[in-house]
């Protein structure tokens, strides 16, 4: 099963933006800025989580992770 992270930007460059990355993999890791960003990510990370069984982990400020979405509470591919 993969894994995928829902994680606030260490990068100071996408703090300032306030910017959410989602980290599938090494050099994989596309990150969403903005009021909206966390609620971007997620849906980013759910519609890579419908090509295969996929666990997302949503992290804190800290990276620690605060919540994990199930394959189940996926949404698959439409």
């Amino acid at each position: 099963m993969r894994t995928i992270e829902v994680r606030p930007s260490r990068n100071p460059l996408w703090q300032k933006q306030l910017g959410w990355e989602v980290h599938e993999g090494d050099g994989v890791c596309p990150v969403f800025c903005g009021t909206h960003g966390r609620e971007d990510a997620l849906d980013y990370g759910r519609q890579r989580a419908g090509y295969a069984p996929t666990e997302i982990h949503v992290l804190d400020h800290d990276w620690k992770v605060v919540e994990t979405i199930s394959p189940q509470n996926v949404r698959g591919l439409v």
